[in-house]
């Protein structure tokens, strides 16, 4: 059984019944495919009650690489700003505290300069990345806590067909 035949969610026009996520037919065609995860990583921040500042959601590009244009990296920034109530330990509380997903490197923790990669899955499920944003508010990025737990995304299949779909628009626009 393959990744995609796990889990039936009908025709590509009945979608999944969540009203957050893509059908698979409009979530290959979507310049934001993203956009349903990021939601659902901020619906677990706020079940928890620790919500962002920030919320940044969409593409970016890096720049020059072997004298080739990068390819679109699409993004979602969480951001708790200097001084934010949640905040608990005092380095934190001075720098701010940013959560980031990319689809080419998945989750990572920041605060000042210091930086944590998330050992999660690159499409993690929201509240196992609430939870890593809790730890490192309470905490702070180096903290002994227990890791978070494995899993995925309950739509990560779909998402993960929207990427590859992206991924294959965007590289044949920077060839042309």
């Amino acid at each position: 059984m393959t990744a995609i035949e796990e889990q039936p969610a009908g025709t590509a026009q009945e979608g999944i019944p969540d009203s957050s996520a893509l059908t698979v037919d409009d979530a290959t065609r979507a310049t934001q495919p993203h956009l349903p995860y990021a939601d659902a990583v901020h619906a677990a921040l706020a079940e928890i009650e620790l919500l962002p500042d920030l919320v940044e959601v969409g593409t970016r590009r890096e720049g020059m690489h072997s004298g080739r244009l990068q390819p679109p990296e699409l993004v979602a920034r969480l951001e708790w700003l200097p001084g934010h109530d949640d905040l608990a330990t005092l380095a934190v509380q001075v720098e701010g505290l940013v959560v980031e997903w990319s689809h080419l490197g998945g989750w990572v923790i920041r605060s000042g300069s210091d930086l944590v990669v998330l050992d999660v899955d690159d499409l993690a499920d929201p509240a196992t990345v609430a939870e890593a944003a809790m730890h490192a508010a309470l905490c702070g990025l180096r903290c002994s806590c227990e890791q978070p737990l494995p899993g995925r995304w309950k739509h990560a299949v779909y998402l993960d067909i929207a990427l590859v779909a992206y991924d294959e628009r965007e590289g044949a626009r920077d060839d042309t």
